[in-house]
């Protein structure tokens, strides 16, 4: 239509937040936090120089003297198979059944370190902690008794505030002549199990 002026409208559209749909998880944050005395059991293999790998039943008592440091009585049990030597000469056993039973006991100082996180589900965290033990007691193998020296490794996940599992690789120094030679043997083991804090 002539004379006639179009003016263009605009329409102002309104503005809609736009909520973002994120799911939270929960985390488990249990820590040790009054617990300072721990008791504990693990199972696990031992391979005893010169022996077959045998069964390895061991318990500890420990207290938490900080956060960081702590000490641990220990105490366990292995039975040695038979050497090498044995399987393959047509001799009689080196030892007899009640020697080839080997007992430790003795004491570690532990240290805590490298704190973090371990995700068991996409809701499920637990916090873990690895530890680092040296100590030193006695082990009795062969007829002899023998200072050994304790070295372990440690990871721990805790459950709850009570309740860890652990994980430990440990190496046990001590001297044997069981093979004719005074020697220092390296004894390995892996064992894993459950402590209770309290």
């Amino acid at each position: 239509m002539a004379g006639s002026v179009f003016s263009p409208v605009i329409h102002s559209a309104e503005q809609t937040p736009v909520k973002a749909d994120v799911d939270r998880r929960e985390v488990l944050d249990d820590v040790i936090d009054s617990e300072n005395w721990e008791i504990g059991a693990k199972v696990g293999l031992m391979s005893i120089e010169d022996f077959e790998s045998s069964l390895w039943l061991s318990g500890h008592l420990g207290y938490h003297i900080s956060e960081h440091f702590y000490v641990k009585a220990r105490y366990a049990r292995a039975k040695a198979g038979l050497t090498s030597f044995e399987k393959l000469a047509n001799t009689a056993p080196l030892l007899t059944d009640e020697q080839r039973e080997m007992t430790y006991y003795g004491l570690n100082l532990g240290y805590n370190f490298l704190p973090g996180e371990i995700f068991f589900s996409e809701n499920t965290v637990f916090n873990s902690i690895f530890s680092f033990e040296l100590g030193g007691g006695s082990t009795e193998f062969a007829g002899d008794s023998q200072f050994t020296i304790d070295i372990t490794a440690n990871y721990r996940v805790f459950f709850t505030d009570g309740l860890a599992w652990d994980i430990s690789m440990s190496d046990y120094l001590f001297n044997t002549e069981v093979t004719g030679e005074s020697k220092t043997t390296h004894n390995l083991t892996f064992a894993t199990g459950i402590a209770w804090y309290f």
